[in-house]
């Protein structure tokens, strides 16, 4: 084992080498869950909506650029925007996916 953990351990810190890696891989999954908190925030300020409704709009958007009688330029505009929105999609729901997989982590057994 580690000479980090077996100082812990002899400092009297934690009772065993057991519990400092349970201890130092709770801190880090509740870190984890913090940071995609916050990205989840980010998006719904940015957007001004859940990811769910940004769901529906991205659709609306696209039907709009599938069936909408547009411009040559508004449908260039429009094509460009969506796409910009869709990295801003994929990103949210990677974050999303990662905060219910540290969560499950979490729930699983490591207190």
């Amino acid at each position: 084992m580690s000479t980090m953990i077996e100082s812990l351990v002899k400092n009297r810190l934690f009772a065993n080498e057991e519990d400092v890696i349970k201890s130092l891989l709770a801190d880090y999954i509740i870190r984890h869950i913090g940071k995609q908190k916050r990205d989840l925030k980010r998006f719904e300020r940015k957007h001004g909506m859940s990811f769910e409704r940004f769901d529906e709009y991205l659709h609306e958007r696209s039907d709009l650029l599938e069936k909408g009688d547009l411009s040559r330029e508004e449908r260039q505009t429009l094509a460009r925007a969506i796409m910009q929105e869709e990295d801003d999609w994929l990103d949210w729901k990677v974050a999303k996916e990662m905060l219910e997989s540290w969560i499950g982590l979490r729930e699983g057994g490591i207190h």
